[in-house]
């Protein structure tokens, strides 16, 4: 059985373990040699099982749930290529003019960019949340109601703002809101939402499909795009702030009331709340005594460097990897294996989205088991077999007249296992930029993997439909090139983070000694002063409030 912490088994439902260890027993403030890990509780029952652990990851449900209007959108442009009726209504876009049409949400994102990250510095992580739901909202309206081709791309683009300012503050709050020790399964639960996503809108096209002769057909998926967003809305209402953003603008008190609230359940002498309040404090002190929020400080030193490498690779690998082909483009891929029939490409749609929905959430539930460093490498190793399998099966197939369905079938085979192992590695996106970049440059570097993410996607949605079409099968060399250089990067230049705290990852790309974690409390011994504080202001409130 596991040990559970005396003070937090009271509020966990348990009774405390006796022999809990000698963190237990220590004094509240006596954190020498320690890591946030070594003095969290661990529970021998699932979190649903603990309240304020339940309470804390039903409100960041608002954020895991981001990715879900991304991935309806891959989805659903998929599936509209299929409808007769939105193949009229639009001319019958190819080439550059589908490519617009499937970029105008991406050009929102870019838009957003300059404004999202200074946004989440003074706002904090909710607020952009909710502003970015209800654009989406917006966008989703103007979308199923747009009467042109004009209309329908600048309905995409005012998706693409919201969407730029979700995807940029969701995996902000998730990480340091998240409980520590599942702080690496929340952020990678954001990935695993786009096959959601892309589920609910190929099963939605599936019915509307069936609606005759009228633009409805593809103006109900359309309009409800916005139905996620609406949930997440209310849901980021009612959601906490991140505590970190809360110290970082002198507002102790409030950011002591989350830890002792989701992380202590309650329990003010919680040691894990009084470490991570001295931790937090003292290493934002020492972020704002080396100036590390400019912009600068990524080029400074040679770990910096490093981060910076990773932050603008990461996105870039995640797009360029070939996904992008099944993402928005399945119907040209089976036109070129000969499946023409719309009933049928829309049914191969619909359970590839099951299929991914199915892998993506099995490998983001073991990510602490699996390791951020091994989930990339060997997730890009499979893919990369899977796209060569792919490839030659294409190759022979139209090689034939696409007369062989055995051909076929293996085709279809393959991409759904390159699928399957893409979600081994997508998962570790979001989770691994923000842990490698400290908290002054987060928001940052998160607005960079939308950035390069975003530009990465103007090229696949503009050069893939074109050398599809162009040169078919022979597209997909480029892909299993691309793959196998991402391969050799990720070998030589991922470190792993997994098993450290979010303020301790630090020391793997500046040293042992940097100025984080216990080392920065020693260095700014007074921020103990700054919590004791915060501790009488809150009791005192519990006092008046019980009176």
């Amino acid at each position: 059985m596991a040990k559970i912490e005396p003070q937090a088994a009271e509020h966990a439902g348990e009774k405390p373990d006796a022999e809990a260890g000698p963190v237990a027993d220590a004094d509240a403030y006596d954190f020498d040699g320690l890591t946030v890990l070594d003095v969290t509780p661990v529970y021998d029952r699932h979190w649903w099982h603990v309240p304020h652990l339940r309470k804390l990851n039903l409100l960041l449900m608002g954020a895991m749930l981001t990715q879900v209007t991304s991935g309806f959108d891959g989805s659903m442009l998929n599936g509209l290529q299929s409808l007769p009726t939105w193949r009229d209504f639009f001319g019958h876009p190819q080439g550059q003019r589908l490519g617009v049409m499937s970029n105008g949400i991406t050009w929102g994102v870019l838009a957003s960019m300059p404004f999202v990250s200074p946004s989440c510095e003074k706002f904090g992580r909710r607020k952009p949340m909710i502003a970015g739901s209800l654009l989406i909202i917006i966008g989703a309206i103007l979308q199923g109601a747009a009467q042109n081709y004009a209309m329908f791309v600048a309905a995409r683009f005012i998706l693409g703002v919201g969407l730029g300012t979700v995807q940029t503050a969701a995996p902000l709050l998730l990480a340091e809101c998240a409980y520590p020790s599942q702080r690496g399964k929340v952020t990678s639960f954001i990935e695993p939402a786009w096959p959601v996503g892309s589920f609910l809108a190929a099963v939605i096209i599936y019915g509307t499909f069936k609606i005759p002769n009228t633009t409805w057909s593809w103006r109900i998926p359309s309009l409800l795009q916005g139905l996620v967003p609406i949930v997440q809305c209310v849901i980021m209402w009612f959601a906490p702030e991140s505590p970190r953003w809360l110290i970082s603008k002198d507002r102790h008190e409030e950011a002591l009331q989350f830890f002792v609230k989701y992380h202590g359940g309650g329990d003010q002498s919680s040691r894990l709340v009084r470490f991570e309040m001295a931790e937090v404090s003292a290493t934002l002190e020492a972020e704002k005594a080396m100036q590390q929020s400019r912009w600068a400080q990524f080029f400074e030193t040679r770990g910096m460097r490093h981060r910076f490498f990773i932050c603008v690779f990461v996105p870039m690998m995640l797009q360029l990897s070939g996904n992008a082909l099944m993402s928005y483009y399945l119907s040209i891929i089976l036109d070129n294996v000969g499946i023409t029939d719309s009933n049928t490409q829309l049914i191969i749609n619909m359970c590839s989205t099951i299929w991914g929905i199915i892998t993506a959430y099995a490998f983001a539930s073991q990510v602490e088991r699996i390791g951020r460093r091994p989930g990339f490498f060997f997730g890009l190793v499979f893919m990369l077999l899977c796209y060569i399998l792919w490839t030659i099966l294409s190759a022979i197939n139209q090689e034939r007249d696409f007369k062989n369905h055995g051909l076929a079938a293996g085709t279809i085979v393959m991409m759904y296992l390159y699928s399957g192992f893409y979600h081994l590695t997508s998962p570790f996106g979001p989770t691994y930029v923000v842990e490698v970049v400290p908290f002054s440059l987060r928001s940052k570097a998160t607005m960079m993997y939308q950035l390069c993410g975003n530009i990465a996607g103007v090229f696949n949605n503009f050069v893939n439909p074109i050398a599809m079409k162009a040169i078919t099968w022979k597209y997909y060399i480029v892909y299993c090139c691309v793959l196998a250089v991402e391969i050799v990067v990720v070998y030589f230049t991922f470190p792993e983070t997994g098993g450290k705290g979010l303020e301790e990852i630090a020391e793997i790309f500046d040293g042992p000694d940097a100025l984080v974690g216990t080392h920065a409390m020693e260095q700014f011994k007074e921020e103990l002063q700054i919590i004791e504080k915060a501790e009488a202001v809150h009791e005192d409130h519990v006092e008046r409030r019980s009176e």
